[in-house]
């Protein structure tokens, strides 16, 4: 692993931020996840614009600027030794963290046969900033582990589906595209794929509608478009990947391989 503190490119046994760190105390800190396609950033400078609007929903003032993390993470790459790699980028009031690590691909059955999720009732308390501290999401993960299923689905108390704990959610019914505004974090590949599908709805479904959905996958950095066959034991349309949802894994597949600069 490549650990850049503060613009410096440190040893990953001596990589350090001070105990009386708001981060270490309270977990106050900002974060992004970023990958790499074929050697190149995806959308770096709209994971960093997010990392600057979670910073401002918490209400942190960085003492690093922009320019400055955009410096450090181009550093950092600079010394990566991968074919392909994962980024994190983690924000405190006065520190900057970097680190650089081999990406490590999904599953090829993920993408073949699709994906199981359970629900995992709430939401994210501070859903329009991506904070390090979010143990909810880590608990609906770990929940979804241990029920043998891939990814947690966020449904609220009053039983409107939100995102996943690490993911994104988009449904299809009558061949057209949804997914969901209110109170979830704007994902950078979800972004990306309204962008690819000209067309995509914004309003909410509760749990048991979205049940009854043709088609199902989800977004994330980490694995791109991934189907989504099974919702809690309940098969999702043909209990296969479907056709919208292909097709969109295969206009995202050109887009990285080919505009991955972009």
């Amino acid at each position: 692993m490549i650990v850049s503190i503060n613009g410096k490119i440190v040893d990953e046994k001596h990589a350090c931020i001070p105990v009386t760190s708001d981060a270490f105390l309270f977990g106050y800190s900002v974060f992004e996840t970023i990958r790499t396609y074929n050697h190149k950033v995806f959308r770096l400078n709209d994971h960093l614009a997010r990392l600057y609007v979670s910073a401002d929903v918490v209400g942190m003032k960085p003492e690093w600027s922009f320019k400055k993390t955009y410096r450090a993470v181009a550093d950092a790459l600079e010394k990566n030794p991968h074919k392909e790699a994962k980024i994190r980028v983690i924000l405190t009031r006065k520190d900057l963290i970097v680190t650089v690590e081999k990406h490590s691909p999904k599953p090829a059955k993920f993408y073949k046969d699709g994906i199981t999720l359970v629900t995992y009732l709430g939401k994210r308390n501070t859903p329009r900033a991506k904070i390090l501290s979010d143990t909810f999401c880590y608990l609906a993960k770990q929940h979804a582990k241990r029920c043998g299923a891939v990814e947690a689905l966020l449904v609220d108390p009053k039983s409107y589906v939100r995102e996943c704990a690490y993911s994104n959610i988009f449904w299809v019914n009558d061949g057209k595209l949804n997914t969901t505004n209110k109170d979830i974090l704007y994902g950078i590949t979800r972004d990306t794929v309204i962008e690819l599908s000209g067309k995509c709805h914004f309003d909410g479904i509760k749990y048991k509608s979205l049940l009854r959905a043709d088609e199902i996958f989800i977004t994330q950095t980490s694995g791109g478009l991934i189907p989504v066959v099974e919702i809690d034991g309940h098969k999702i349309g043909t209990g296969k990947p479907g056709p919208a949802t292909k097709k969109l894994m295969d206009a995202f597949a050109h887009l990285v391989k080919g505009e991955t600069g972009k």
